[in-house]
């Protein structure tokens, strides 16, 4: 008797191992010292490393599924890629800058991008092992130190204050005024500054020290993220049973022709979380600019 494959098993089954073996390489890297770094035109860095995990990553998807498009960080765009009905996009290395620092808090990101939703999303933290899988309708799982279990992110009780955190890549510190103000409307709290990215690990239970992320920029920035740091992150939550919009409550497209999602980032751990931080921020942003522009 055979099985029926479900939808995106081996699309989930593919990114993972290719997460997983671009992480070995990254972490032969990083504990051997020895990943040059090198700067790009706009002043980010970039190792050996970053180019070590594209190469295995870019290898392993464009053998399995040849007629998917590849949108990577470190490679150029191709523009076929806005005619293609799939695009795998890939982070890989989110938190470079963490590597070059060895904090150890950098990740390898994939996902795949069906129209303009995510559908697949993988996270591999090389220097623990520790793994965040999911796919559209088919939950998602944390596996680390050898145990696999399922990834559900803990709801918020209705009689609780949401504890919100921003990034210093997302509008920190100069957002923490705006972000005290609106945790004042949700009952109060002071807002905590992480100094990763859109991290789904950072809210993995029991230990998630926030409940919602919120990314905005009071500086003027439209856009503070490029589509491989949101994608993985996007689906993952959503199959975890949180939300990740703009400010507005609007989903992000992908494979955009401007690889850039604007309007901020609001990553909650539940949708009633969701709706109460969003309620909470618009005084702060009024209504939402038309036409949509992300």
């Amino acid at each position: 008797m055979t099985h029926a494959t479900a939808p995106l098993e081996g699309e989930l089954a593919i990114a993972t191992a290719a997460a997983k073996d671009a992480g070995a390489a990254v972490r032969d890297l990083y504990e051997r010292a020895t990943a040059r770094r090198y700067t790009k035109h706009d002043g980010s860095p970039v190792t050996d490393a970053d180019l070590a995990a594209d190469r295995i990553i870019r290898r392993a998807l464009g053998d399995a599924f040849p007629g998917d498009a590849i949108l990577t960080e470190e490679g150029a765009d191709d523009p076929t890629r806005l005619g293609a009905a799939r695009c795998w996009i890939v982070d890989p290395i989110d938190g470079t800058q963490q590597f070059v620092d060895r904090t150890g808090e950098f990740d390898v990101l994939i996902a795949l991008v069906a129209g303009d939703r995510p559908v697949v999303g993988v996270l591999y933290q090389p220097v623990t092992g520790t793994l965040l899988a999911a796919a559209d309708g088919l939950g998602a799982w944390i596996e680390r130190a050898g145990e696999r279990r399922p990834l559900c992110f803990a709801p918020v009780p209705s009689s609780a204050v949401p504890r919100l955190a921003t990034s210093f890549w997302f509008g920190a510190p100069d957002n923490l005024p705006l972000l005290q103000r609106t945790a004042d409307r949700l009952g109060g709290g002071t807002p905590i500054a992480s100094p990763l990215g859109v991290s789904v690990r950072g809210f993995v239970p029991p230990d998630h020290p926030a409940d919602a992320l919120i990314g905005i920029d009071v500086g003027g920035r439209t856009t503070m993220a490029w589509e491989w740091d949101l994608a993985a992150a996007d689906v993952l939550a959503r199959e975890a049973g949180g939300l990740v919009t703009d400010v507005w409550g609007r989903r992000h497209r992908y494979n955009k022709p401007d690889p850039r999602n604007v309007g901020g980032i609001v990553l909650s751990v539940d949708p009633e979380t969701h709706r109460r931080v969003l309620a909470a921020l618009r005084p702060e942003v009024g209504d939402p600019p038309e036409p949509l522009a992300n």
